[in-house]
């Protein structure tokens, strides 16, 4: 599945039918504003060292670097890393899974897990490697294994596996030592999906590491 996220899913998406994307560039005007909102929800300190989990070509890393924070990003995509923000060359790499071996304060994983084979193994990677938090941004169904998102727009990506409802992500994360948030929206993060008869078509996780 690896090879699908080649230069045409990223620039050419809408064209080829694999994904939503086109021409998918650096947008500080929207991303900077993006990771603002997410940071400040989640509460994480200035200088915190966070993984973009799903980076693609880096943006939210840029973002994230920009706002003060030591942003890291790992991403599947050979081409998307290979042509990543120069910014952000130093901070990206490629691959798909996270070693026991890597410590973050947090783990962003946005509009991630839905393309992953086995979502439940990636969020208990997630909660062996962050030290503090995870916040998550998933696409919605009505019913677990429904065939349909809520938003029809998100079944135009060919390499969307999973569709689940915001109970059942957020079942993943609820293990003894970690508290779990789950909305339908957070201002700030995909305002544009925001619409009637599309309340229900996002999720937000926002998930913390208890104090012992």
């Amino acid at each position: 599945m690896n090879e699908v996220y080649d230069e045409s899913y990223f620039l050419r998406g809408k064209e080829t039918g694999k994904s939503l994307y086109t021409n998918y560039r650096w947008m500080p005007d929207l991303t900077i504003p993006m990771c603002e909102a997410i940071v400040n929800h989640c509460r994480i300190n200035k200088g915190a060292h966070v993984l973009d989990f799903g980076c693609a070509r880096g943006y939210t890393v840029k973002a994230l670097r920009a706002l003060g924070y030591d942003a890291y990003g790992l991403d599947c995509s050979e081409w998307a890393i290979d042509n990543c923000d120069p910014d952000v060359r130093d901070f990206v790499e490629h691959g798909g899974v996270i070693t026991p071996y890597d410590t973050y304060e947090w783990v962003i994983a946005k509009d991630v897990l839905e393309h992953v084979e086995d979502a439940k193994f990636v969020t208990e990677c997630f909660m062996e490697v962050a030290t503090a938090g995870i916040f998550v941004v998933v696409p919605l169904a009505l019913k677990d294994f429904d065939k349909r998102y809520v938003i029809r727009n998100y079944d135009k990506d060919i390499t969307h596996i999973h569709r689940l409802t915001l109970a059942s992500w957020a079942e993943m994360f609820m293990v003894p030592g970690w508290s779990v948030e789950a909305s339908y929206r957070l201002p700030g993060v995909k305002d544009n999906y925001w619409k009637p008869g599309w309340e229900k078509g996002n999720g937000f996780l926002t998930c913390r590491r208890l104090s012992d």
